[in-house]
């Protein structure tokens, strides 16, 4: 079975989903709604061994912390969005000035996330290893989503292929994934 085949399975399961879990959501029970959330699940095995040492890998960083630099990118609605719309992703360079980001995703805590961004968006984590030879290069763009995709068909038909084609462009060989 094909993805494509497992995302039409699910979409009908999901959209049930969606209509009973939007009461809970506006009554602030995001717990409550997401016991009964019909997980996607992709076929095969979505990670590859790496052809190359990671000393010589150039990384992607993907995270789903809801950051936005402030005054400059639209901020993320920190709500889920259960429509058909692609998912906002914002580019984020690596060389940003950290006092500029703003969280905008209201489904967890940012207490630790405000004291040290490299909580869920480790560009000095990431920098070292580059300086101490454990991985070859970052990017320098980061792809930040905001966690709390329920409707993963947009997501998978159009955001993901977009990342994927950003990060051919810039060389990169492996994608890092952070989620908040």
């Amino acid at each position: 079975m094909s993805d494509q085949t497992s995302l039409s399975e699910w979409t009908p399961r999901y959209q049930a989903w969606a209509s009973e879990s939007q009461e809970l959501f506006a009554k602030g029970k995001a717990k409550e709604a997401f016991a009964s959330y019909p997980w996607f699940q992709t076929e095969g095995d979505p990670f590859e061994r790496l052809s190359k040492p990671a000393s010589e890998t150039r990384f992607g960083l993907i995270t789903t912390g809801g950051y936005a630099i402030d005054g400059e990118q639209e901020p993320f609605t920190g709500l889920p969005d259960f429509s058909d719309a692609e998912p906002l992703a914002h580019v984020i360079p690596f060389d940003v000035d950290k006092s500029k980001l703003v969280i905008n995703h209201f489904g967890y805590d940012h207490r630790f996330a405000e004291e040290d961004t490299n909580v869920n968006l480790p560009f000095d984590r990431l920098q070292e290893m580059v300086d101490d030879g454990e991985i070859g290069s970052v990017s320098n763009d980061s792809v930040v989503f905001m966690g709390l995709i329920p409707n993963v068909v947009p997501l998978i038909e159009k955001a993901i292929p977009q990342v994927i084609d950003r990060f051919k462009s810039d060389g990169v060989e492996a994608a890092l994934l952070v989620p908040s």
